[in-house]
């Protein structure tokens, strides 16, 4: 079994890697090839702020004026961040009362819940320039009454919407014309040059499975450039990620002497099935044309570090898709090149390598192709154009 403690971590490290903790409980973020890096860069220059665990849009005002509420009162910082807690569940509370039955975080944990809204949104809330200042929670619970009146102390953003009177009775996640002209007018402001930006500004809502499909002649050039290499990265990934599965499939299905997967032998057919759907997509994707360097170049404008490892995986894995009519499975280049990356990754944690872990393997890790959190930011799109 393998723990995870908080051994001196300061604050900003104990929130990236609660953070991590809480990606790997999500369908797609199974990161079994070491892909984050460039999926987390291509999505924070695409739609900055958000995270594949937020919900709604409007606990981006919610945590603020829970914040607010607990900075107005003269007590310890100890004593605010108490207050702020309560507020943070009553405010749970009060959207069930409402009527909103998903999307509420701690709908089914209650007051038990361990990751409150506030963390999950804190960093996306200092991005779009909602929170005026970095720092943690407990900073922003220091500064109480006195400090609100500070003019040269700015802590939240200027023209802040006020919040309903009756917040904590009943509330809901709909946005006033108000508050959605707030946030495209933070959008607009802090991620100009994104496609957030320049999506919000349309008031429409996208229905498209995939932001590339998106079609606006007024994108900008550098923003098509991007979801060009978005496109390309997730659906010449997805390839070896249905490759991955498919040989721990085949291993499942015929070790002699260990516990096989009872359903190996439909995964096999199923993930073959999707490795041939795959491969007639590709001559789609143009990858001959692909400049990988631009690629790097532009994760490595942003905060994550793309690894000499990385590179030369993601190299080694599209050279060999660019050979569309390779019979992956009897491949022994593309396995071999999954083994080493898996056994970088992971060591004696390898499923492709060592049986132990093979036996804890679901039939299906990481195989979900990469949206970049378009999920979460046509949600949100569709939040602003509704305030419109």
């Amino acid at each position: 079994m393998s723990y995870l403690a908080w051994i001196d971590f300061d604050p900003d490290e104990r929130r990236r890697a609660q953070t991590l903790i809480d990606l790997f409980k999500q369908p797609e973020a199974r990161d079994e090839l070491g892909l984050g890096t460039v999926r987390d860069g291509l999505a924070d220059l695409l739609f900055p702020g958000t995270s594949t665990i937020q919900t709604r849009l409007r606990y981006m005002l919610f945590i603020p004026w829970i914040y607010l509420q607990a900075q107005c009162r003269k007590a310890t910082q100890a004593e605010r961040t108490v207050i702020a807690r309560d507020l943070e569940f009553e405010l749970s509370e009060a959207l069930l009362r409402g009527g909103e039955t998903v999307d509420v975080i701690g709908r089914l944990a209650g007051r038990s819940l361990k990751r409150l809204p506030s963390s999950v949104y804190w960093a996306g809330l200092h991005t779009l320039g909602i929170r005026a200042l970095p720092g943690t929670q407990a900073t922003f619970l220091s500064y109480g009454p006195e400090s609100l009146k500070d003019h040269d102390l700015k802590l939240w953003a200027s023209n802040f919407p006020k919040p309903p009177g009756d917040l904590f009775d009943q509330a809901a996640f709909a946005l006033s014309r108000e508050e959605g002209d707030f946030l495209r007018d933070r959008i607009a402001s802090k991620a100009r040059p994104s496609l957030l930006n320049e999506l919000a500004r349309k008031g429409k809502s996208y229905a498209e499975d995939w932001p590339w499909q998106v079609s606006e002649d007024t994108m900008s050039d550098a923003n098509r450039a991007i979801l060009r290499h978005a496109e390309r990265f997730s659906g010449v990934m997805y390839g070896a990620s249905l490759l991955y599965n498919l040989l721990l499939a085949l291993r499942a299905a015929e070790r002699p002497n260990a516990k096989k997967h009872a359903d190996a032998p439909t995964l096999v057919e199923d993930y073959r099935s999707r490795l041939e759907d795959w491969k007639a997509e590709l001559e789609h994707l143009a990858l001959s044309e692909w400049d990988l360097d631009d690629l790097f170049s532009l994760i490595g404008k942003t905060s994550h570090d793309l690894t000499k490892a990385s590179r030369d995986f993601i190299r080694g894995w599209v050279s060999i898709a660019r050979n569309g009519s390779v019979q992956l499975e009897a491949n022994d280049l593309a396995i071999e090149l999954l083994k080493q990356r898996e056994h970088g990754l992971k060591r004696m944690k390898a499923r492709l390598l060592h049986d132990a872990p093979l036996e804890r393997w679901s039939g299906a890790s990481g195989d979900a192709r990469l949206d970049f959190r378009w999920g979460i930011a046509s949600n949100y799109l569709r939040e602003l154009a509704d305030a419109c």
